[in-house]
């Protein structure tokens, strides 16, 4: 069966080995790491583009593990095997990685790499704009392997608002809340932003009712547009202040899931003081097993915050969001 190895955005291996296999039925988890993860899959490859939180995507040539791996030592375990590669046509070149980073190698060892490819497939060397690529990467958990790349996923940052979630990371944050599990809950995203979150909810996940609001008319106008969220009966759309929730009655929401503001793209004075007015908006609309789920990049001010409200910490993961560093929270409410 064919083995893989798949990038994501760091700090949510638990959510994509307990996902993964629900949405890529068949595959087999042979081993996940920070932002990787290493699996077989008997389908059609083509699958594996679907899967919205995969970055880059290898066929697995070649895999070692131990102590002082090298480029050299991988490069040679691959010399002395007759390889089948799943992209056989076209033009290719090789890349090498250490720790994420491209790292130089002597030109020796890149062209001994290339005639490896040469000799086992139909593809010919391209090096400023391949088909496909050859990566050799060795990781600090201990193993190294050599893949071929066959699905990269472009990122388009400059096509988003500041601010504005990636749709993968959007959708990790729902996983991260368990949506997938509950087919009944009534959801908000109060700081519904350019609606990242609902867009993502409401294309791949089910619930009962969903509310998508904020402060921001202009931001409302555009979101009720949006065809993903436009005319269903499930989800309504309006015009809120997440400080006051005053169109929510009291303990009528089974889960709130936000990325509220951070304070580094628009002006909200003193975080800490934001925070102590959310939460206390949050807990009155919250059901008594209610759940709160929420992205911040203000670590110290928001677990404060949390715990003088009366909030508790269910889980949490540190993850990357447009560059800096941010944490994911669930929380349940300890007073209820």
């Amino acid at each position: 069966m064919a083995e893989f190895i798949s990038t994501f955005i760091t700090g949510f291996q638990d959510i994509v080995s307990t996902n993964l296999p629900m949405q890529l039925k068949g595959c087999k988890i042979l081993g996940i790491y920070d932002g990787l993860v290493h699996y077989t899959y008997a389908g059609n490859s083509r699958d594996l583009e679907k899967i919205i939180y995969f970055n880059n995507t290898f066929f697995l040539l070649k895999i070692m593990k131990g102590k002082n791996l090298s480029f050299p030592a991988l490069v040679g375990a691959l010399s002395s095997e007759k390889k089948y590669y799943l992209i056989n046509k076209g033009t290719f070149r090789v890349r090498f990685s250490q720790e994420n980073q491209f790292a130089k190698v002597d030109k020796a060892l890149v062209r001994k790499a290339e005639t490896i490819v040469m000799n086992n497939s139909k593809l010919k060397i391209d090096r400023l704009s391949p088909e496909t690529e050859i990566w050799y990467s060795i990781r600090s958990e201990g193993f190294a392997y050599c893949g071929q790349l066959i699905s990269k996923r472009e990122f388009t940052e400059k096509n988003l608002n500041k601010g504005e979630l990636r749709p993968e990371i959007a959708y990790l944050i729902c996983a991260f809340a368990g949506v997938a599990q509950e087919k009944e809950l009534v959801i908000a995203d109060p700081f519904c932003g350019y609606a990242s979150i609902p867009v993502q909810l409401a294309k791949r996940f089910r619930f009962k009712k969903l509310f998508v609001s904020d402060i921001d008319n202009e931001k409302i106008q555009m979101v009720s547009e949006k065809k993903a969220l436009a005319g269903k009966e499930n989800i309504e759309v309006f015009l809120q202040d997440a400080l006051s929730l005053e169109r929510f009655e009291d303990k009528s929401l089974d889960l709130i899931i936000t990325d509220p503001p951070w304070g580094y793209y628009e002006d909200i004075g003193d975080i800490s003081a934001f925070y102590n007015k959310m939460f206390s908006s949050f807990k009155r609309v919250l059901k008594e097993e209610g759940k709160l789920v929420i992205l911040s990049a203000r670590k110290e001010e928001l677990e404060k915050e949390a715990s003088c409200s009366g909030f508790k910490e269910a889980k949490s993961l540190h993850t990357l969001v447009n560059g800096k560093k941010a944490s994911l929270y669930l929380y349940k409410y300890k007073g209820i």
